[in-house]
Protein backbone atom coordinates (compact mmCIF):
# COMPACT_ATOMS: atom_id res chain seq x y z
CA UNK A 1 0.00 0.00 0.00
CA UNK A 2 1.41 3.37 -0.99
CA UNK A 3 1.91 6.18 1.51
CA UNK A 4 -0.97 8.17 -0.01
CA UNK A 5 -3.32 5.19 0.22
CA UNK A 6 -2.31 4.64 3.85
CA UNK A 7 -3.15 8.24 4.65
CA UNK A 8 -6.50 7.90 2.90
CA UNK A 9 -7.18 4.63 4.74
CA UNK A 10 -6.38 6.29 8.06
CA UNK A 11 -8.74 9.11 7.18
CA UNK A 12 -11.56 6.69 6.37
CA UNK A 13 -10.92 4.71 9.55
CA UNK A 14 -10.99 7.94 11.58
CA UNK A 15 -14.31 8.98 10.08
CA UNK A 16 -15.78 5.53 10.71
CA UNK A 17 -14.52 5.57 14.30
CA UNK A 18 -15.99 9.04 14.93
CA UNK A 19 -19.28 7.95 13.37
CA UNK A 20 -19.40 4.89 15.60
CA UNK A 21 -18.77 7.04 18.67
CA UNK A 22 -21.58 9.38 17.64
CA UNK A 23 -23.94 6.47 17.04
CA UNK A 24 -23.44 5.04 20.52
CA UNK A 25 -22.19 6.04 23.95
CA UNK A 26 -21.24 3.95 26.96
CA UNK A 27 -23.17 4.26 30.20
CA UNK A 28 -19.83 4.81 31.96
CA UNK A 29 -19.32 7.98 29.90
CA UNK A 30 -22.83 9.13 30.76
CA UNK A 31 -22.21 8.62 34.48
CA UNK A 32 -18.95 10.56 34.17
CA UNK A 33 -20.92 13.47 32.71
CA UNK A 34 -23.37 13.28 35.59
CA UNK A 35 -20.43 13.32 38.00
CA UNK A 36 -19.12 16.48 36.35
CA UNK A 37 -22.54 18.10 36.85
CA UNK A 38 -22.46 17.28 40.56
CA UNK A 39 -18.91 18.54 41.02
CA UNK A 40 -19.72 21.70 39.05
CA UNK A 41 -22.74 22.35 41.27
CA UNK A 42 -20.78 22.13 44.50
CA UNK A 43 -17.88 24.18 43.11
CA UNK A 44 -20.27 26.92 42.00
CA UNK A 45 -21.84 27.02 45.45
CA UNK A 46 -18.47 27.24 47.18
CA UNK A 47 -17.31 30.01 44.85
CA UNK A 48 -20.40 32.17 44.43
CA UNK A 49 -22.95 31.53 47.16
CA UNK A 50 -21.19 33.80 49.63
CA UNK A 51 -21.67 33.76 53.37
CA UNK A 52 -23.63 30.83 54.70
CA UNK A 53 -22.51 28.53 51.89
CA UNK A 54 -21.74 25.62 54.22
CA UNK A 55 -25.01 25.81 56.10
CA UNK A 56 -26.81 26.03 52.73
CA UNK A 57 -25.04 22.88 51.53
CA UNK A 58 -26.50 21.11 54.54
CA UNK A 59 -29.93 22.69 54.17
CA UNK A 60 -30.25 21.40 50.59
CA UNK A 61 -30.68 17.91 52.03
CA UNK A 62 -32.72 18.73 55.13
CA UNK A 63 -36.48 18.30 55.17
CA UNK A 64 -39.11 17.98 57.87
CA UNK A 65 -40.41 14.83 56.20
CA UNK A 66 -38.15 13.38 53.51
CA UNK A 67 -40.58 10.60 52.58
CA UNK A 68 -43.42 13.10 52.14
CA UNK A 69 -41.24 15.27 49.90
CA UNK A 70 -40.22 12.26 47.83
CA UNK A 71 -43.82 11.08 47.51
CA UNK A 72 -45.00 14.54 46.48
CA UNK A 73 -42.18 14.78 43.94
CA UNK A 74 -42.99 11.38 42.45
CA UNK A 75 -46.64 12.40 42.13
CA UNK A 76 -45.70 15.61 40.30
CA UNK A 77 -43.35 13.69 38.01
CA UNK A 78 -46.00 11.12 37.13
CA UNK A 79 -48.64 13.80 36.53
CA UNK A 80 -46.25 15.69 34.25
CA UNK A 81 -45.55 12.46 32.37
CA UNK A 82 -49.27 11.85 31.97
CA UNK A 83 -49.74 15.34 30.55
CA UNK A 84 -46.96 14.76 28.02
CA UNK A 85 -48.41 11.37 27.08
CA UNK A 86 -51.82 12.92 26.44
CA UNK A 87 -50.28 15.65 24.30
CA UNK A 88 -48.31 13.02 22.40
CA UNK A 89 -51.32 10.82 21.64
CA UNK A 90 -53.90 13.55 20.96
CA UNK A 91 -51.82 16.26 19.26
CA UNK A 92 -49.04 16.44 16.70
CA UNK A 93 -46.39 16.53 19.44
CA UNK A 94 -43.55 14.10 18.75
CA UNK A 95 -39.96 13.49 19.78
CA UNK A 96 -37.43 14.98 17.35
CA UNK A 97 -35.58 12.40 15.30
CA UNK A 98 -31.95 13.44 15.62
CA UNK A 99 -28.58 12.07 16.66
CA UNK A 100 -29.15 12.72 20.37
CA UNK A 101 -32.61 11.16 20.62
CA UNK A 102 -31.27 8.12 18.78
CA UNK A 103 -28.50 7.85 21.38
CA UNK A 104 -31.07 8.03 24.18
CA UNK A 105 -33.17 5.29 22.58
CA UNK A 106 -30.10 3.06 22.28
CA UNK A 107 -29.27 3.69 25.94
CA UNK A 108 -32.73 2.52 26.96
CA UNK A 109 -32.04 -1.02 25.74
CA UNK A 110 -28.77 -1.34 27.64
CA UNK A 111 -28.62 -2.95 31.04
CA UNK A 112 -29.31 -0.22 33.62
CA UNK A 113 -30.04 2.22 30.77
CA UNK A 114 -33.41 3.35 32.14
CA UNK A 115 -31.93 3.53 35.65
CA UNK A 116 -29.09 5.72 34.35
CA UNK A 117 -31.38 8.15 32.57
CA UNK A 118 -33.82 8.31 35.48
CA UNK A 119 -31.57 8.49 38.53
CA UNK A 120 -28.34 9.80 37.01
CA UNK A 121 -29.94 12.80 35.33
CA UNK A 122 -32.49 13.26 38.10
CA UNK A 123 -29.89 13.60 40.83
CA UNK A 124 -27.05 15.36 39.01
CA UNK A 125 -29.16 17.93 37.15
CA UNK A 126 -31.11 18.85 40.27
CA UNK A 127 -27.91 19.41 42.25
CA UNK A 128 -26.54 21.65 39.49
CA UNK A 129 -29.65 23.54 38.39
CA UNK A 130 -31.90 23.74 41.42
CA UNK A 131 -29.43 23.30 44.29
CA UNK A 132 -26.59 25.38 42.87
CA UNK A 133 -27.78 27.75 40.13
CA UNK A 134 -31.21 28.48 41.61
CA UNK A 135 -29.78 28.73 45.11
CA UNK A 136 -27.14 31.21 43.96
CA UNK A 137 -29.64 33.07 41.78
CA UNK A 138 -31.97 33.67 44.72
CA UNK A 139 -29.07 35.28 46.59
CA UNK A 140 -28.66 37.98 43.95
CA UNK A 141 -32.15 38.52 42.49
CA UNK A 142 -35.82 38.07 43.28
CA UNK A 143 -37.00 34.48 43.50
CA UNK A 144 -39.23 34.66 40.40
CA UNK A 145 -36.46 36.02 38.19
CA UNK A 146 -33.98 33.48 39.50
CA UNK A 147 -36.47 30.69 38.75
CA UNK A 148 -37.10 32.08 35.26
CA UNK A 149 -33.41 32.46 34.39
CA UNK A 150 -32.42 29.01 35.68
CA UNK A 151 -35.35 27.39 33.84
CA UNK A 152 -34.21 29.07 30.61
CA UNK A 153 -30.67 27.78 31.18
CA UNK A 154 -32.10 24.32 31.87
CA UNK A 155 -34.01 24.49 28.59
CA UNK A 156 -30.95 25.74 26.70
CA UNK A 157 -28.89 22.78 27.89
CA UNK A 158 -31.43 20.44 26.32
CA UNK A 159 -31.72 22.28 22.98
CA UNK A 160 -29.20 20.01 21.17
CA UNK A 161 -30.98 16.97 22.56
CA UNK A 162 -34.43 18.06 21.36
CA UNK A 163 -33.60 20.26 18.38
CA UNK A 164 -36.25 20.02 15.71
CA UNK A 165 -39.35 20.56 17.85
CA UNK A 166 -39.93 23.92 19.53
CA UNK A 167 -42.80 22.54 21.64
CA UNK A 168 -40.51 20.04 23.34
CA UNK A 169 -38.29 22.95 24.37
CA UNK A 170 -41.35 24.67 25.83
CA UNK A 171 -42.15 21.50 27.80
CA UNK A 172 -38.57 21.29 29.11
CA UNK A 173 -38.81 24.93 30.20
CA UNK A 174 -42.11 24.19 31.96
CA UNK A 175 -40.55 21.18 33.67
CA UNK A 176 -37.69 23.41 34.84
CA UNK A 177 -40.17 25.86 36.33
CA UNK A 178 -42.02 23.06 38.14
CA UNK A 179 -38.81 21.54 39.51
CA UNK A 180 -37.64 24.95 40.67
CA UNK A 181 -40.98 25.58 42.36
CA UNK A 182 -40.66 22.27 44.20
CA UNK A 183 -37.23 23.25 45.45
CA UNK A 184 -38.43 26.68 46.58
CA UNK A 185 -41.53 25.33 48.30
CA UNK A 186 -39.85 22.46 50.13
CA UNK A 187 -36.47 24.10 50.68
CA UNK A 188 -34.64 20.87 49.84
CA UNK A 189 -33.67 18.75 46.83
CA UNK A 190 -35.66 15.62 47.69
CA UNK A 191 -38.90 16.63 45.94
CA UNK A 192 -37.35 17.94 42.69
CA UNK A 193 -35.03 14.94 42.48
CA UNK A 194 -37.97 12.58 42.97
CA UNK A 195 -40.06 14.42 40.37
CA UNK A 196 -37.22 14.55 37.85
CA UNK A 197 -36.38 10.88 38.40
CA UNK A 198 -40.00 9.77 38.12
CA UNK A 199 -40.53 11.82 34.97
CA UNK A 200 -37.34 10.57 33.27
CA UNK A 201 -38.09 7.00 34.29
CA UNK A 202 -41.68 7.05 33.04
CA UNK A 203 -40.78 8.77 29.76
CA UNK A 204 -37.93 6.30 29.23
CA UNK A 205 -40.23 3.31 29.75
CA UNK A 206 -42.80 4.79 27.36
CA UNK A 207 -40.12 5.38 24.71
CA UNK A 208 -38.78 1.87 25.20
CA UNK A 209 -42.27 0.38 24.88
CA UNK A 210 -42.98 2.44 21.78
CA UNK A 211 -39.73 1.22 20.21
CA UNK A 212 -40.87 -2.39 20.62
CA UNK A 213 -44.21 -1.84 18.90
Amino acid sequence: MTKMKKVQRLGVDGVEENKQQLDDISLASVWQSFGIFIIAGYVLLLLFFGEGRFSYLQTMWEAENVLLDIGFGVLIGVLFTGTIALLYYFTSLSMPDNQYTKLIKKMLYKKYGVFTIAFGAGISEEILFRGALLGIGMKYMETFWALLVVSLIFMALHIPQYKGNIWVHVIVFGMGMVLGWLFIETGALWAPIAAHTAYNGCISLLMKRQGRE
